[in-house]
């Protein structure tokens, strides 16, 4: 009896716990999550805010730009410090590499730290280091929202439809996300029977991508035998994505990409990817999880949406005489149709 009498002390002090974290904020005293985004308040961040409007979530929202200036993160990390809310959230990989740090705590005190953290928009936070796994972050205070579909499901898609034997890719050295992805890649290359065709920007002082550089990329690609090019992971190139798409649209290079917003707002032909808006979402749900359940961030595996969907430009696959299998004209969601 005294055994069973102390679980259901345990027991209900769990519950108080739990009951009591879930019930803490209100309209008049809501939680304070400060989010921090690399260039304005984009489909994600629509996303997150959209899912805590919509579920009458008792939360106040700060936002703070980086406007793809890691200068500023130091700042934003010390307004944190001061403010101590109870989530911080970051968007994309400088970002949340910046403020929430490597797993294995390495010069721990020019992180955040002390807060719950919630990372999104990270195209590889293994490859990163900023988790340990997809199951276990391994950091008590950190989870997140793994957004992109593996690279596997989106290369078996486009070999189904053009069976690639050379792809080719862009990147700018100076976009971590863009360089692991890129090493991604290689490892597949030899498992996936493809060869890929690797080509990096040339940088200016301001360490970012020099102007008008994509059509002679593309040339040069296209002359190297390419049969596709593929944009994974690159702030740089989805922001760029008209002058991306048209330049290798020019060379009769088909895009593919991770990115939707390339086929359905640009002139790809092909992703395979995940809304944004719905990443935002996810996280937002993956934070209602933390503010008002009374998860433990560290003990939430890595969540991730359930479905993908695969977006195909028909006015571009007209365009460049690629018409679409009849297997993927029966899943897909076509873009320009008439």
């Amino acid at each position: 009896m005294r055994i069973i009498r102390r679980f259901c002390i345990a027991l209900t002090l769990l519950i108080s716990t739990t009951l009591s974290a879930a019930e803490a904020f209100t309209a008049a005293n809501p939680a304070q999550v400060y989010m921090v985004v690399w260039r304005g308040c984009e489909e994600a961040c629509e996303g997150f805010k959209q899912y805590i409007a919509d579920n009458r979530l008792p939360v106040e929202l700060t936002i703070r730009d980086a406007a793809k200036n890691k200068a500023s993160l130091p700042g934003f990390i010390e307004e944190a410090r001061q403010l101590q809310p109870d989530l911080v959230v970051t968007w994309g990989t400088s970002v949340s590499k910046a403020i929430i740090g490597p797993v294995n705590g390495a010069d721990a005190q020019q992180y955040l730290q002390g807060i719950p953290l919630l990372f999104m928009i990270v195209a590889d936070p293994v490859g990163a280091g900023i988790i340990k796994s997809y199951t276990d972050s391994g950091r008590p205070l950190v989870t997140g929202i793994r957004n992109r579909v593996p690279e596997q499901v989106q290369l078996s898609v486009l070999q189904d439809y053009l069976d690639a034997k050379r792809i080719g890719v862009i990147y700018a050295g100076n976009e971590a996300n863009s360089v692991l992805n890129t090493r991604k890649l290689e490892s597949l290359a030899k498992e996936m029977n493809f060869e890929l065709l690797s080509r990096t920007y040339e940088l200016g002082p301001d360490g970012q991508p020099l102007p008008d550089q994509l059509d002679s990329i593309m040339a040069e690609l296209k002359s190297a035998g390419a049969d596709a090019v593929y944009v994974g992971s690159s702030s740089y190139n989805r922001q760029h994505r008209d002058a991306f798409t048209q330049a290798a649209n020019s060379h009769g290079l088909p895009v593919a990409s991770a990115y939707d917003v390339m086929v359905t707002r640009s002139d790809g032909l092909i992703a395979v990817a995940n809304r944004y808006y719905n990443v935002g979402r996810l996280a937002a749900n993956q934070a209602e999880k933390v503010l008002f359940k009374g998860e433990q961030p560290g003990q939430l595996p890595i969540a991730s949406l359930n479905r993908y969907s695969i977006f195909i430009n028909m006015q571009v696959a007209r365009q460049l005489e690629l018409y679409p299998p009849i297997q993927l004209l029966k899943i897909a969601e076509l873009v320009n149709v008439d």
